[in-house]
């Protein structure tokens, strides 16, 4: 591969599970291979590691420096626990216990904190939050459907019957909202129809400041990213993309060189903002675009051959990783800093690295093979006490979007479009491969 002072490089593609969280930091990127495998690669995309833990599970963050695992035993009598993974080798550190029927968990200064399911295989429906040196459990609030479990600065945040709720480390409420919520570090992002955005104060709420992306559409959502200083803001209606700066709200600049089927965030480097661009490059997909953080000018192209889909993309420094279309591969991307002198020049199109692999099949354990019986079972008896929940759900929510306004029901609806950890944990996975080579892992 040539080399650049500027532009998008495809370092790596990596193989993953369908649908599965990942999560990174400034050493790498984890996660699920499949059911009971997860697996590491450098951000260089070199793999690291590829390991099974015990009854599988799903990978919930990176808490105190290491990537943990909630598992849910498939066996009576159905343990749940934490699973802390050594960063470099894979190998279990440490295990604390979790509340019975977890399905999500998060972590902040000392606290965990667990959304739970009231019966076995039903919809996660409680707060739970547990102290990190007593381990003792919490009970704070209970509802209808709770998802979105994430840390905030000083507690947590989740999406209760709709309604997103933060509370403090000791499960004391601290404010709500009916706007959609993103995090990211100690910014928290609140977005509503009509293209609406505020910056809100973790402790209670408050807005900061707030924008208005001109000319939006009254349906319209729109999607954000955090950096260390900037917010990029995407108005997917438009095929827009602005900058705002962070500490105040205020405009830096906006361009319209962007896709507009676009629904996913745009990601913030420290160097650009890297989004799907307007045109084609390379075949059917959208070309992959940097835009330079400075004036908003197009830095680099890089074709987009396989579909990148950057919904639950992630970014550590100047590596990005985003998820294939069909869900079944990671690719990781990096945008090397621009100098002066290519600054404002005509966008560079980078050639995608290819790595050849032999690839070879896993064989199957009569213990992989009886977990996997096991969770089909459960699958199926977690999918009929859905479909009975959604329905009675369904009916409560028409009743409450019939007083809301019409903004109001549209972004709660948005809300819920996120799909329980509980459910999404259940999904049957195919089989995985690994390739022999580094800079690419294929299924085992």
């Amino acid at each position: 591969m040539p080399k650049h002072s500027s532009g998008l490089h495809s370092v790596a593609r990596l193989t993953a599970a369908l649908h599965t969280p990942r999560y990174m930091d400034a050493g790498a990127v984890y996660w699920s291979s499949d059911d009971f495998r997860f697996a590491a690669a450098s951000l260089a995309g070199e793999p690291l590691w590829d390991v099974e833990v015990e009854d599988g599970g799903r990978l919930v963050g990176i808490f105190e420096g290491h990537p943990v695992v909630l598992t849910r035993r498939l066996d009576p009598p159905f343990v749940v626990a934490l699973v802390f993974l050594d960063p470099a080798s894979g190998r279990e550190v440490r295990r604390v216990a979790a509340p019975k029927d977890a399905a999500e968990a998060a972590y902040c200064d000392g606290v965990f904190a667990f959304l739970t399911a009231s019966k076995r295989l039903g919809a996660t429906n409680r707060l739970v939050l547990a102290d990190a040196a007593t381990g003792k459990f919490k009970k704070i609030v209970e509802g209808g459907l709770a998802t979105g479990l994430t840390a905030i600065a000083g507690g947590f945040l989740c999406t209760l019957d709709f309604v997103v709720r933060a509370y403090d480390l000791k499960g004391r409420s601290l404010w709500t909202t009916d706007n959609v919520v993103s995090v990211f570090g100690e910014t928290v992002l609140a977005t509503n129809l009509g293209g609406k955005l505020a910056r809100l104060r973790p402790a209670d709420g408050k807005p900061l400041w707030s924008f208005t992306f001109k000319g939006a559409e009254a349906q319209s959502l729109v999607q954000v990213h955090a950096g260390a200083d900037v917010v990029a803001v995407l108005e997917p209606r438009l095929g827009e993309l602005a900058l705002l700066d962070l500490a105040t709200g205020k405009l830096r600049w906006r361009t319209k060189r962007v896709a507009a089927t676009s629904f996913a965030p745009p990601l913030v480097t420290p160097d650009a903002v890297v989004t799907l661009s307007a045109r084609k490059a390379g075949g059917t997909w959208q070309a992959l675009a940097a835009f330079s953080l400075a004036d908003g000018s197009l830095r680099a192209e890089l074709a987009n051959r396989h579909g990148f889909n950057m919904t639950d993309a992630r970014v550590a420094g100047e590596v990005c990783v985003l998820g294939q279309e069909d869900g079944t591969a990671l690719h990781v991307v990096r945008v090397p800093a621009s100098n002066a002198a290519s600054t404002g020049s005509a966008p560079e199109r980078v050639a995608t690295q290819t790595v050849a692999t032999t690839a070879k099949k896993r064989p199957t354990s009569a213990a992989s093979a009886k977990k996997t019986v096991t969770k089909n079972q459960a699958t199926a008896s977690a999918k009929k006490t859905a479909a009975k929940k959604s329905t009675a759900t369904a009916a409560s929510a028409k009743k409450t979007a019939a007083r809301k306004t019409p903004a109001t029901a549209s972004a709660k609806k948005t809300a819920a479009r996120k799909t329980p950890a509980s459910a999404a944990s259940t999904k049957k996975k195919p089989a995985t491969k690994k390739s022999p080579r580094a800079g690419r892992i294929k299924r085992p």
